[in-house]
């Protein structure tokens, strides 16, 4: 068997050879993409990535915005909550106030109506005394009268005297006595 003479290899440039019909080739194709992509792609990707910035920077300001507004009405409601404490301590103070005035008015009021009930009772307790001593003077001056109009008529010892006096007590009724 005969040995076949091995197929001669075509020449092959190295890596770092350049060769001019590939790279005008390759500069031909680059351009040739970039006019297409430039015409194409470039715009609609420019436009949509300006129209993902505007939309990114109108949600920031719109975030900042209502960040604001929020801040805002965190500090009306402090407000808010700071005035109707104090309302509400003015009120509780007020309230404290006029109920002290009430008690000291009631009080007042009640104790005139107690002094004015005993002057009272104290004038229906004079005149029931003066009255009951003029009944009390009228009650001895009739027992003398009638004592003496006894002792009058019977000129009697002093046995008979004492006697006379005990039997008139016993005929007194009980409630004159």
């Amino acid at each position: 068997m005969a040995f076949a003479a091995p197929a001669p290899v075509l020449a092959v440039g190295a890596l770092t050879d350049i060769n001019p019909g590939l790279t005008l080739w390759t500069a031909i194709t680059f351009l040739f993409l970039v006019a297409v992509l430039s015409r194409f792609a470039w715009g609609p990707i420019v436009k949509m990535l300006q129209e993902r910035e505007r939309t990114i920077r109108e949600a920031i300001d719109a975030a900042r915005r209502e960040r604001a507004e929020a801040e805002r009405l965190l500090a009306e409601q402090k407000e808010t909550l700071a005035r109707a404490t104090r309302e509400a301590a003015e009120l509780a103070r007020r309230n404290q106030q006029e109920v002290e005035l009430l008690r000291q008015e009631l009080t007042a009021r009640a104790r005139k109506e107690a002094d004015e009930l005993v002057a009272s009772a104290r004038g229906l307790i004079g005149e029931e005394r003066s009255r009951a001593a003029a009944e009390l003077r009228g009650m001895v001056a009739d027992l003398a009268i009638e004592a003496a109009s006894r002792l009058v008529t019977a000129s009697l010892d002093d046995r008979a005297q004492r006697k006379l006096v005990e039997e008139y007590l016993q005929q007194l009724p009980v409630g004159r006595a």
